[in-house]
């Protein structure tokens, strides 16, 4: 018997789309009313249930998980890793013998002013919409922070597994939600391993550039706290090009100010929300003549960055990954192997992220026997204690937050003509608690050192 389709995509019915099924509903009950009515047994409330789920399309008989993605692409390498397992699994039998089925939703964000509470609204609408879904066993993705946050709290609420892939920011896992898993770790983490990188390297002065997102102003704060207390030093902080501003402008101050000189920094620390935002400071200050290493986080390890830049002039930018690509595990081999057979390309971390996120829901229910949401939640945090779960990006157990620990993770930076690795720290990471110091919220930096290093971009 052929297997069910993997993956569908779902869009948010727009107006027109639900006045033409108004139309139909007529139609579609005449059709639908005898077979539901005419099954014996059924109670009012399962046959109006049932009835909603043919009309919504929820026919299918098997676990859905919700992939939630923001690349403007329907093919990209988070959904193109996150395929490849969901193809795997059901090769291998599906999860507890039933197929498995991914549901794919693209999310937006909206900039600019009133952008924030625009972004929370359409993600509380999003989210609102997958846990409706008949079927669904668990949700994987979203790009942002502010909408992993955001959705996080839905999803425990209705008693959903989420697996957050791309979210970051230290507040993430603070909120005590115990369906709520992180697969990268936080900002604080990233930003102290690339800033220590860097030191080690050489790199003492840092022009520091981030937006104005909550997630680039943390980012920002972190890397500032740790390179000074490091002995480096922050020459420059400011904005990078916001509504109204081009990337240009910022290139050109940088180059023209009389505050400092190319002689006076050795590096750029560049933070932002939108990766392609990042790619295109790169991509034009390279070709202004600005050769400097670009540090950035978890974002830089992205097809996405490099195809917008191109591999010369990703030249020494450096960022941090779960995933060794290098790496001669017998896991990330077969899986770069697959990746590169099926799709042509070497995977992103994006790619491992997606690919983990379902291998990890189908083995915790193999070892537990069950769906049961509270109990899966139990077993992967156990883990830590016990087998931990092993991915394509390396060991992956859970602190009682919810937060991913006890891993490696890698710097890597580029050559010129692929990422390679070039460092790699053990989390929890021992040096952390003497480097930046906190005061009583997990999630408050002390004053930075680099504040009166700031300037604001004309």
């Amino acid at each position: 018997m052929a297997r069910k389709p993997f993956a569908k995509i779902v869009r948010p019915a727009g107006k027109a789309a639900w006045l033409r099924v108004a139309a139909c509903i007529v139609l579609i009950w005449l059709a639908l009313f005898a077979v539901i009515v005419a099954s014996s047994g059924i109670s009012v409330s399962e046959r109006v249930a049932a009835y909603i789920d043919i009309m919504r399309g929820n026919t299918s008989s098997a676990l859905k998980i919700g992939l939630v993605y923001a690349d403007g692409d329907e093919v990209n390498s988070f959904t193109n890793g996150a395929r490849l397992a969901a193809e795997r699994v059901n090769a291998e039998g599906g999860i507890l013998g039933q197929d498995l089925e991914l549901l794919l939703y693209r999310e937006e964000v909206s900039f600019g002013e009133g952008g924030f509470e625009r972004t929370i609204a359409q993600t509380m609408r999003l989210a609102g919409e997958v846990t409706r879904q008949k079927g669904l066993f668990g949700v994987i993705g979203h790009e942002w922070s502010d909408t992993a946050i955001t959705a996080s709290a839905i999803y425990n609420q209705n008693d959903i597994l989420y697996l957050a892939t791309h979210a970051t920011a230290s507040s993430l896992t603070n909120h005590g939600f115990s369906l709520l898993f992180a697969l990268q770790p936080d900002n604080s983490d990233n930003t102290e391993m690339v800033a220590r990188y860097a030191l080690s390297a050489g790199l003492k002065r840092f022009l520091v550039l981030t937006d104005k997102s909550d997630y680039g102003k943390e980012a920002g704060d972190f890397f500032s706290a740790v390179a000074t207390q490091q002995g480096g030093e922050v020459v420059f902080r400011g904005y990078l090009p916001g509504h109204g501003r081009t990337v240009d402008q910022l290139l050109m101050f940088i180059l023209e100010n009389r505050l400092f000189g190319k002689a006076d920094y050795d590096a750029f620390f560049v933070a932002s929300a939108l990766s392609l935002d990042t790619a295109e400071f790169i991509r034009r200050a390279r070709e202004l003549g600005l050769d400097q290493p670009v540090l950035g986080l978890e974002y830089m390890f992205s097809n996405t960055i490099e195809n917008h830049v191109g591999k010369q002039k990703m030249k020494d930018v450096i960022g941090v990954s779960l995933f060794d690509s290098e790496s001669v595990n017998v896991l990330s081999t077969e899986f770069v192997s697959s990746y590169l057979q099926q799709y042509n390309a070497m995977p992103d971390l994006s790619a491992a992220l997606g690919y983990d996120a379902v291998m990890l829901l189908k083995e915790v229910t193999e070892r537990t026997g069950t769906l049961d949401a509270g109990r899966i939640a139990d077993a992967l945090k156990v883990a830590r204690y016990g087998v931990p779960f092993e991915g394509v990006t390396g060991k992956i157990v859970f602190n009682t937050k919810g937060l991913i620990t006890d891993t490696d993770v890698f710097v890597v930076r580029h050559d010129g003509t692929r990422f390679q690795t070039v460092a790699s720290y053990r989390k929890p990471l021992e040096w952390s608690s003497d480097v930046i110091e906190r005061g009583g919220d997990d999630s408050a930096l002390m004053p930075d050192p680099a504040a009166n290093k700031e300037h604001a971009v004309p």
